[in-house]
């Protein structure tokens, strides 16, 4: 038997077991009929990325649920990966080009694109290198890449697949705009910043009429050049007369209608709204339903466009507004500017007020993809943890937009798309044509727009296995297990894999999604750059550890919500890390020497036998748990099982063993607690695979669990092969009651350790029996002399009472407690708690409550009541007492 270091250092341990675990080729899967598939595709981070707590709970999450099912026996497989990052990468590309005064134009596309490659190669295994510092017990030699040549051949399959079926078109709708990086953006990457905006007064002249008009209000006056309306609410009678009518748009002297529309809120503003469809979501919309022209004010970069008046063309958006408001002003139109807070979208890279802006982009059509994936989350096929998140899916599906996959980037799949410059026919296909399909021409030119990223993203659970090839590992690990990701990207990923996971091979990715918690800050803001409000986990794993913080972080978070974290929370991590690693030190000394046998063929004491069952219970609970995705109640059962069970209880009755010159109770006493520690190791390990790890490599093996290369190969208990002792569970349960009265009893009279008092305890003769065959550890445990137990015992007098179970413990204290002062401060706690047993028996009572309450927080409650009437009695019990 090896001794522990006196301390645990996690900079040494974690490289060590990392190093065995790959040296011994633990977590690579490979197609196995013997054995059970367990798979699991990581959400793939961008390569741009760097590990924030977000990511550190995410992987800590997905990383217990693949350790758990390898220890079962699974052929487990988790699958990494990471992301090209269109816009990301070609950013930081870009900026490392200028810092040089290099231009991406300068280059040319070939040459910027072979930099972002490079780019990649430096720096794009950042993120991977910190996940496995974190422990993630991937198969590495499966790191998959959207841009790599199989993931690249998935995308142009699933590209060429929809194209021909006419599910991607291309179309002139309204798109998010960039205009510093020049593209369409998604909905993900733009940030709604709160910020102190002007909203404009002004007025449109009525046309024909003199001295009438209309006065309109915006917070973006230069989108008036764009107008084409202006649309009242047809119930508003202030406006009843000009629906139909026209009035003009100054400096372009356009003449637009006065529509009418429901979509208009007659209580807001002046009742009366300015239309620009091809700058605006909802006016593009309105702007359909009336057919209205679109005109296109902005270029590129949000200056403005040809289309508008001279002297504004080329401005900035935001001199053409300084301009447009003076000259208002000047042609007396203008009446107001009021001070507002709104919400801006910015681009969450670009760092700019994006603009809605008509452009000519590809598309999928959706509607037809979502049939299938709504189908499954109805039946029940696909699961949601938290259910709640099922409606905030079935909205976005049932109301689903076609999604533009295009983008003006150079770093991403180049649209598989080719035009021929003689006849304009469109051809797409799984190789680069070199000919017109149509009229045989060389002449071709391919689209200049790259793919969302999503649309490789999308294809993560079955392209990392293989497809479109019909390869070993696609019919063995696909359809995935579980995905666990976060709800932001409910509709960007989850819904989209689904869908695409029928188009292609007619089931599921995977049949459970967890949606895990988002990590904020003590007040609750989520973690940003911006507030600088967040934590990094490279930060607290340099102080405290991986499994400190690999714990820290479930043990807070439910499934889905928001949890709140600040760096000292951390400290309880290592706290617990630091008593597992004491307890096995205490372990190892106490019971050295001593020969560890299977537990049938010793003779167990009372302590042991409930130790073992309730290490029986939490394996049971802890799969139960795991089960249903609640991973911070599995760490929480094992928390209980090391702190309070093993180390609290357990080693503290079997110090009086243990201490014993009564050889074969010795060594029963230690093979119960080798079995019970080795099994808590166990169960811990896909939670802290570290210290578990290296504590588990020292101590001696029991003869009752099978031998393992390591402990993440281990077998995981699971509850049913573990020897349960239900009878003495309950009289140990007992026994805890009555320690626990006596031991609270002593503080509360200060009575010191060392002093050993008389205890008395009324009960029937069952329970008498029990403590009687207790009591050399109730005597150990409570630093008691002598304990008298019976039915017919008496209370003495100045003593203090602990109410248990059948039983009345009287615990003398009257040498060291002031009986007025406790008589006054028992009085006020049994008025406080009677208050609040009150106020639960009312809310129990109460339909309302009992109606819409979930079964659990009124289960919750009933619990609670019943635990403070049982402080009620302990009050009145003790009142007496010491009012005697």
């Amino acid at each position: 038997m090896e001794n522990l270091d006196a301390v645990y250092d996690h900079k040494k341990y974690e490289s060590k077991w990392w190093n065995y675990w790959m040296d011994n080729h633990l977590f690579e899967a490979k197609p196995d009929r013997t054995k059970k598939p367990y798979s699991v595709v990581i959400p793939p981070p961008n390569v741009t990325d760097r590990l924030h707590m977000g990511h550190g709970l995410n992987v800590t999450l997905q990383d217990i649920l693949v350790r758990w099912k390898r220890m079962l026996g699974y052929n487990a497989c988790w699958v990494p990966g990471t992301d090209h990052a269109g816009i990301a990468t070609q950013m930081m590309v870009e900026k490392s080009l200028e810092s040089s005064g290099i231009k991406r134009k300068d280059l040319g596309r070939e040459a910027f694109f072979q930099k972002c490659l490079e780019w990649k190669e430096k720096n794009g295994s950042i993120i991977t290198t910190q996940q496995k510092r974190l422990g993630a017990s991937c198969d590495w030699t499966r790191e998959a890449y959207t841009m790599s040549p199989e993931l690249s051949l998935a995308v142009r399959k699933i590209f060429v697949h929809l194209f021909e079926k006419g599910l991607i078109y291309r179309g002139e709708r309204l798109v998010n705009w960039d205009p510093k990086l020049k593209t369409a953006i998604s909905d993900d990457e733009i940030e709604m910043i709160e910020m102190q905006s002007q909203i404009y007064h002004f007025r449109y002249p009525v046309e024909g009429e003199v001295d009438s008009y209309v006065t309109v209000a915006t917070t973006r006056p230069e989108t008036m050049l764009g107008d084409v309306a202006v649309a009242v609410h047809p119930d508003d009678e202030r406006y009843q007369h000009l629906i139909g009518k026209n009035v003009v748009v100054p400096f372009v002297q356009r003449s637009i209608p006065v529509v009418a529309d429901t979509y208009v809120k007659m209580e807001f503003g002046t009742g009366v709204v300015k239309i620009t469809p091809a700058h605006d979501p909802n006016d593009f919309e309105l702007g359909k339903r009336h057919q209205l022209p679109m005109i296109n004010i902005l270029n590129e970069d949000a200056t403005l466009s040809d289309l508008c008046p001279e002297g504004f063309k080329g401005l900035d958006r935001y001199d053409a507004r300084k301009k447009i408001i003076k000259e208002l002003k000047a042609l007396g139109l203008f009446e107001k500017e009021e001070s507002i807070k709104n919400s801006v979208p910015y681009s969450d890279r670009g760092k700019v007020a994006i603009e809605p802006r008509l452009s000519k982009q590809w598309y999928v059509k959706m509607s037809s993809l979502a049939g299938p994936a709504l189908d499954a989350a109805r039946d029940g096929r696909l699961k949601f943890y938290p259910d709640s998140w099922k409606k905030t899916y079935f909205h976005w599906l049932e109301n689903i937009q076609d999604w533009c996959i295009s983008r003006q980037l150079w770093w991403g799949h180049r649209i598989p798309i080719w035009y021929c410059e003689e006849s304009g026919h469109v051809t797409t296909g799984m190789d680069d044509p070199k000919t017109c399909g149509q009229c045989g021409s060389s002449k071709l030119r391919q689209d200049e727009d790259v793919l969302d990223t999503w649309f490789s993203s999308w294809l993560f659970a079955q392209s990392t296995f293989g497809w479109p090839q019909k390869t070993e590992d696609l019919a063995y690990f696909y359809p995935t297990n579980v995905l666990i990701t976060g709800p932001d990207i409910i509709f960007l990923w989850v819904a989209r894999m689904v869908m695409v996971g029928f188009e292609t091979l007619g089931n599921l990715p995977f049949h459970d999604v967890y949606f895990n918690s988002i990590i904020c800050d003590k007040d609750g803001r989520k973690f940003s750059k911006t507030l600088g409000n967040g934590i990094d986990p490279l930060v607290v794993m340099d102080q405290y550890g991986a499994d400190a913080v690999r714990y820290t972080c479930v043990s807070l978070s439910s499934i889905g919500g928001r949890v709140r974290m600040s760096p000292s929370d951390f400290e309880v991590g290592r706290n617990f890390i630091n008593k597992i690693w004491n307890a096995a030190r205490f372990l190892m000394t106490k019971t050295n020497g001593i020969a560890l046998k299977p537990l049938n063929e010793v003779s167990l004491e009372l302590p042991s036998k409930w130790l073992i069952t309730e290490f029986k219970h939490t394996a049971a609970a802890v799969n139960r748990h795991l089960e249903a995705y609640q991973i911070n109640e599995a760490v929480d059962k094992v928390y209980q099982l090391i702190w309070r069970s093993f180390c609290d209880w357990g080693l503290e009755s079997a110090k009086l063993t243990l201490d014993s010159h009564h050889e074969e109770a010795r060594e029963a006493c230690a093979s119960a607690l080798f079995y019970v520690f080795e099994g808590a190791l166990r169960l811990a390990a896909p939670m802290m695979p570290f210290v578990t790890e290296e504590i588990w490599s020292k101590i001696p093996r029991h003869p009752d669990f099978k031998p393992s290369k390591s402990l993440s190969v281990a077998a995981f208990p699971e509850g049913e092969e573990i020897p349960g002792f239900e009878e003495e569970f309950h009289k140990w349960e007992l026994v805890q009651e009555l320690v626990v009265g006596i031991r609270s009893a002593r503080q509360q009279a200060g009575v010191p350790l060392k002093d050993k008092l008389d205890v008395f305890v009324k009960c029937n003769d069952a329970t008498r029996l029990i403590f009687n065959e207790a009591n050399p550890w109730i005597l150990k445990l409570t630093s008691t002399l002598q304990l008298e137990a019976g039915s017919d015992t008496k209370r003495p007098a100045r003593c203090l009472v602990a109410v248990g179970r059948g039983f009345e413990a009287f615990v003398p204290v009257g040498d060291y407690l002031d009986f007025d002062r406790e008589r006054l401060r028992l009085e006020n706690e049994f008025k406080r708690v009677s208050k609040v047993v009150d106020g639960m028996k009312a809310k129990l009572a109460n339909p309302s409550f009992v109606e819409r309450a979930p079964p659990e927080v009124i289960e919750l409650t009933k619990g609670q009541m019943s635990q403070m009437e049982d402080q009620l009695e302990s009050f009145r019990k003790n009142l007496e007492a010491i009012s005697n």
